[in-house]
């Protein structure tokens, strides 16, 4: 009798199926091409970096300023990009930041202290994910700290010099070869700063969110943040120059994503505000989330986010913006009387707060305003008008008579309350309930009153 054992079966199945996958797995494992010859490094150039609570900067001011009627401010360029539309601001940085040294003892791998061969053979070691690390493994390009090292140092030698398509590739390597550590989430920081540097913003978002999906907590948290936020407004400005249908490829422009700008720019300010909900650019994003929701007359969108810059950020510099644009956004939402209220009651109570909690700040938005709200009284008292017009064609003058009544005591000065008190007049004789034109009948079905 042949005993075989639980390791040599498990290899022997790792095998089989490496041999199917080797010859189409192996050319893409076998390192990253070196930059065609004739290919120069991106011309330095430079916009204005993001600086949270600077008036001078156009961190959060340019759709405020369109919203609100008043000419944008323009971010000082020293050199135009040749690869943005015209009117649209790049989203790259002046200079890359200075990454801190790589930790001295980053985590162990988990291919460290545990070998293989000692582990029972498990259904999962099928799945395509093992097998694509055991291919690797058998390859040569299994985890290894001082090749992973040599990779980063090298990755940063040709960032330094600009050459960003050849340092991505470095740095993509490095993260494969140490996973689950230190290097490898500097490894991926440095990975997606190469696309945002070389103008391939979708691919540079994708590295951004994978990063802050592997390492929420990663030191490099801020300087992502930065990033985000500067293609999100990338993605919404080119969105304003160029709108199309969200289902339109995009096949040509490698700086602009596949599919829907405006998605991806919207996606890019919700990461900022998921990633780091008490950073500096939290308050930011929902605020650009809510405009770029107000521009496109999604009112309802738009509100809800102007709600929750209102309620969870009462110190936030866009508190009077987020209240008069959320009082807007209610008031548009609203659909006419013959639906749901909420809105008028939401918008109300928003218009009374900023009446009260920034009276010095408005300015001449005050008058706007007291006049939005006087709106919103008419409009509350036509509801109630309608009502009461209801009960008054059915003859039950009673109920018409507590809605007439209840126009003139809540919206006295509204148009309402004058026709209600004229039509008070008119029906002052009426019986509360009308006639009973089947008494004969309804006197077969006596009723217990």
């Amino acid at each position: 009798m042949i005993h075989v054992k639980l390791r040599d079966l498990r290899v022997s199945v790792v095998n089989l199926a490496l041999f199917v996958c080797v010859l189409g797995l192996l050319g893409g494992c076998a390192g990253v091409p070196p930059v065609p010859a004739g290919v120069k490094a991106r011309p330095e150039n430079a916009i204005s970096t993001i600086r949270h609570g600077n008036d001078d900067d156009e961190g959060g001011g340019w759709l405020f300023d369109r919203l609100l009627g008043r000419q944008p401010s323009v971010p000082q360029q020293t050199a135009p990009r040749q690869t943005a539309p015209s009117g649209v601001v790049a989203a790259s940085a002046t200079e890359p930041v200075d990454l801190p040294p790589v930790a001295s003892s980053p985590a162990v791998s988990p291919a460290a202290g545990k070998s293989d061969d000692d582990s029972p053979f498990e259904l999962s070691d099928l799945g395509p994910e093992n097998i694509y690390k055991n291919l690797k493994k058998a390859a040569g390009y299994g985890p290894n700290e001082e090749v992973a090292r040599t990779l980063l140092k090298e990755g940063e030698a040709l960032f330094a010099k600009k050459n960003y398509a050849e340092a991505a590739g470095k740095f993509k390597s490095a993260a494969g070869r140490w996973p689950d550590s230190a290097l490898e989430e500097d490894a991926m920081f440095l990975l997606a700063e190469s696309r945002f540097f070389s103008d391939q913003y979708a691919k540079a978002q994708d590295s951004y969110d994978n990063l802050l999906k592997k390492y929420d907590n990663s030191r490099h948290l801020d300087t992502v943040c930065k990033r985000l936020f500067a293609i999100g407004r990338y993605w919404e400005q080119l969105h304003e120059k160029d709108s199309h249908w969200p289902i339109t490829p995009n096949l040509i422009d490698k700086t602009q994503p596949l599919f829907d700008t405006f998605g991806n720019a919207m996606k890019a300010y919700q990461s900022v505000r998921l990633k780091d909900p008490t950073g500096p650019l939290a308050d930011d994003s929902i605020m650009a989330t809510a405009n770029a929701y107000f521009r496109k007359g999604r009112y309802e969108d738009a509100a809800f986010y102007y709600d929750i810059l209102r309620r969870d950020y009462p110190k936030s510099e866009h508190q009077p913006q987020a209240h008069v644009l959320g009082l807007q956004s209610k008031l548009r939402a609203y659909q006419g009387k013959l639906y749901d209220g909420t809105p008028l009651d939401e918008a109300d109570e928003i218009a009374e707060q900023t009446s009260t909690q920034f009276r010095g700040e408005l300015t001449s938005e005050q008058a706007r305003v007291a006049q939005t709200r006087d709106r919103i009284h008419e409009l509350r008292a036509e509801r109630d008008w309608a009502v009461a017009e209801y009960y008054d064609n059915k003859l039950c003058f009673a109920a018409a008579r507590y809605y007439y009544q209840s126009i003139i005591k809540e919206f006295p000065l509204t148009q309402c309350a004058a026709r209600a008190r004229a039509r008070l007049e008119q029906i002052r004789g009426e019986p509360d309930v009308p006639p009973n034109r089947f008494k004969w009948l309804t006197d077969l079905f006596p009723s217990e009153e």
